[in-house]
């Protein structure tokens, strides 16, 4: 078993800077930062203190839910990038969480990469 952390930040699907998804620019900047990879969840239900509760409903014009990013890493990568995207997270209106957790990598196979 390997040490490792898993980072976890919540963000809306509507948060935005410049008009990009703010889910988004986390998983570019987490690549642009070498992480091992980074992976957005939209949720299916939802709430944060300042918003009620939002489901993922078929017929709404703007989808607005819960996203959730994680990522996997050696606990230093992790500690240093989380330190890096708080002022990304900082910098845009809306509340959002970020956390993480110690874990252990029961297995990690790596495939072939993609050109």
């Amino acid at each position: 078993m390997q040490k490792a952390k898993l980072l976890k930040i919540y963000v809306s699907s509507t948060d935005t800077i410049n008009h990009v998804p703010l889910y988004e620019i986390i998983a570019k900047k987490a690549q642009e930062f070498g992480l091992e990879g980074a992976t957005a969840h939209r949720a299916m239900l939802g709430f944060g203190p300042s918003t009620k509760l939002r489901s993922a409903h078929f017929l709404e014009l703007v989808e607005k839910y819960p996203v959730l990013i994680e990522m996997v890493d050696e606990p230093s990568k992790i500690d240093k990038f989380a330190k890096t995207i708080e002022p990304v997270l900082n910098s845009q209106p809306k509340g959002c969480l970020m956390l993480v957790q110690d874990i252990e990598v029961l297995f990690k196979k790596h495939g072939t990469k993609v050109q």
